[in-house]
């Protein structure tokens, strides 16, 4: 039996086909990226760059797919090589452990991509994540900002240039700005008012950063609007990859 059947029945063959022949390079394998990447390996889209420097601590068992108490200090971007080679043994998986940044995204970005997925925390590698993929030409769906929110309801997805209210868009923007970008990126983002019910423990603040980048004081989060996120991310991407087509 064909496993992408229900697919081809409501997208139709030629999307299939394309979505087959696609290049999706997520960067960034947590709470977001875990999800988009799932849907994207459901659809079957045939070659994924997965990129990912984290490894699984205890904090992330409440919202990411690859975090259980059985793959505590496992590498995320293996664990999540050996969940898409389960759902989709047709999959091409080319997995990266590393950090972006300036020297990484050179090896980690290449023109042969049909989509660039930005689910990245760090602010200065998410700006040049996207910087360096539009600067090749290639689409960016981008997840603002899915910590301290709870309403699935509010969740957008939009232009940059249209979202509000989420305080990681708005610096986002800036930033990209400085930069002379101020359209063309598509965004997963929430207009609920971010919150946090109490305050954190002081040894969380470093949790999950592996050495890399400062640490910061972490954000309350809940399972259901990263899956959110994650899943509008990959929705997006299948409309790119059917609209414009890669083969």
């Amino acid at each position: 039996m064909n496993q992408f059947a229900r697919t081809e029945q409501l997208l139709g063959r030629d999307a299939m086909e394309k979505i087959k022949q696609a290049r999706v390079a997520v960067f960034g394998l947590g709470a977001v990226g875990s999800f988009a990447t799932e849907a994207l390996a459901r659809s079957g889209v045939g070659y994924l760059r997965l990129v990912d420097f984290d490894r699984v601590d205890a904090s992330n068992i409440n919202r990411q797919l690859y975090a259980l108490n059985s793959t505590i200090g496992r590498q995320k971007a293996k664990l999540a090589k050996e969940r898409v080679t389960d759902i989709n043994p047709l999959c091409t998986v080319d997995v990266h452990d590393a950090f972006v940044n300036a020297d990484s995204l050179t090896s980690l970005l290449s023109p042969d991509l049909t989509v660039v997925v930005d689910a990245i925390d760090g602010l200065n590698s998410k700006v040049k994540l996207i910087c360096g993929a539009a600067g090749m030409g290639l689409p960016v769906v981008a997840s603002m900002g899915a910590g301290g929110k709870t309403d699935i309801s509010l969740v957008k997805t939009g232009d940059i240039s249209q979202t509000c209210v989420c305080p990681l868009a708005r610096v986002v923007r800036q930033r990209l700005h400085r930069r002379g970008l101020y359209e063309g990126v598509i965004c997963v983002y929430s207009i609920e008012k971010p919150l946090n019910k109490q305050p954190y423990a002081q040894t969380d603040a470093v949790e999950g950063m592996s050495g890399h980048g400062r640490s910061r004081p972490p954000i309350g989060t809940i399972p259901w609007v990263p899956g959110v996120f994650g899943l509008n991310m990959a929705a997006e991407v299948v409309k790119i990859i059917t609209q414009t087509g890669c083969i």
